[in-house]
């Protein structure tokens, strides 16, 4: 999931960029000392498929995101992954079954639910939740003792506002649904295996319709820097998400990444802030929508469009690549020469194999249901039903 903004400052000069990044960040404030030892636990069993799980190792975790109040951006939490990390918290009027039949369902990928931060994503053979309890959400408040299920997964995150790259990283991910104060609870830890692909220029065509452009050309869209290959070195995060209420659920997220190029990191909070939040108001927004289709509609129209013929899907992303040549005309980073060439004439259809084509499908009808503009037809289906609970 992810939360992966940053070069902010990259239009600058050399020596202002480089001047920001040795400016210490503000120690606005700091997690309590338990709840740190709760991160380095947790991250440590993210790591350790069929460890034991011990309430110890989350209790100070959980006592302190149901005390928490505020802005959580402004709290600064240790270095992770030998980089630095932020917190935010957002409520969404959800109940915590509802919300992990969407957002951990095997039958729905996951870049459905965060297409502002995602171009794809999905499980590796082998995770319990493909072969143990691929229907989590059952288990909600139904658990005497923790469930606790492990996997592997990876991603393709969606451009960031400043880089403008993405990139395919792998991730180990541990679930633990438990019951704290009387409250159902979902854990979500996951921390990155290895470094990720060179990053791949990208531009942001529409933010508010999701709506991106992948190069496939190796580097930065950004002037200075538009040369380098850059990593994602690491990353890490901490998802609680408590159920206040049948029909109400608070998310808190704690965010560690480091990336950059040649091994340095320059990634700043504040980039990870940005980050956090454009991925969290996306999210909420969905999943609260009265448009999205219930679950297993949803689940269904995944299975057809993911198994089209490849004459039909050659349709489909024809259309959607003549939308995004024009969208191109008026979008002042795509003006470049090696960004025309990939468009021109419907082109960027070639570069695209089978998954980016399903995907890009599968988000264009996610728009439609939801009442965005979609760059391709979708024959009109009835409004599904509001299931808030």
């Amino acid at each position: 999931m992810s939360c992966r903004s940053f070069f902010r400052g990259c239009g600058l000069p050399v020596v202002s960029l480089l001047f920001a990044l040795l400016l210490p960040s503000l120690a606005l404030a700091a997690l309590p000392q338990p709840v740190e030892q709760n991160m380095g636990a947790l991250l440590d069993l993210s790591q350790k498929k069929g460890g034991a799980i011990n309430p110890n190792d989350y209790n100070a975790l959980l006592d302190y995101v149901m005390q928490l109040t505020g802005d959580a951006r402004d709290i600064v939490p240790g270095r992770r992954c030998d980089g630095n990390g932020t917190v935010l918290r957002v409520t969404m009027k959800t109940g915590l079954s509802r919300l992990m039949h969407y957002c951990y369902n095997p039958a729905i990928p996951n870049y459905l639910l965060f297409p502002s931060v995602l171009r794809l994503g999905g499980w590796y053979a082998g995770s319990d939740i493909l072969t143990k309890e691929p229907r989590p959400w059952t288990h909600v408040g139904k658990n005497e003792a923790p469930l606790a299920l492990w996997g592997q997964e990876y991603e393709v995150n969606a451009p960031d506002s400043f880089g403008g790259g993405y990139y395919r990283y792998d991730l180990n991910r541990l679930l633990i649904l438990t019951k704290h104060n009387g409250k159902n609870v979902l854990i979500s830890i996951s921390k990155q295996k290895n470094k990720s692909s060179v990053g791949k220029k990208a531009v942001i065509l529409d933010e508010g319709e999701w709506s991106y452009f992948y190069s496939g050309i190796n580097g930065l869209n950004k002037g200075l820097i538009g040369w380098a290959d850059t990593y994602m070195y690491d990353s890490a995060s901490v998802q609680v998400f408590v159920e206040d209420s049948p029909g109400q659920t608070t998310f808190t997220l704690f965010k560690w990444l480091r990336a950059g190029w040649s091994g340095l990191n320059v990634v700043q909070k504040s980039h990870i802030n940005d980050g956090a939040t454009r991925y969290a108001n996306a999210f909420k927004r969905i999943v609260e929508s009265d448009r999205l289709p219930a679950p297993e509609e949803l689940a269904a129209n995944v299975r057809a469009l993911s198994t089209m013929s490849d004459a039909e899907l050659d349709h489909k992303i024809s259309a959607y690549a003549v939308a995004i040549e024009n969208i191109s005309r008026t979008t002042p980073a795509m003006k470049k020469s090696e960004f025309q060439k990939v468009v021109e004439n419907g082109r960027y259809a070639s570069i695209l194999n089978r998954e980016e084509r399903v995907g890009a499908i599968l988000v264009e009808y996610l728009k439609s249901r939801l009442g965005k503009r979609p760059l391709v037809d979708f024959p009109a289906a009835p409004v599904a039903a509001s299931r808030k609970g």
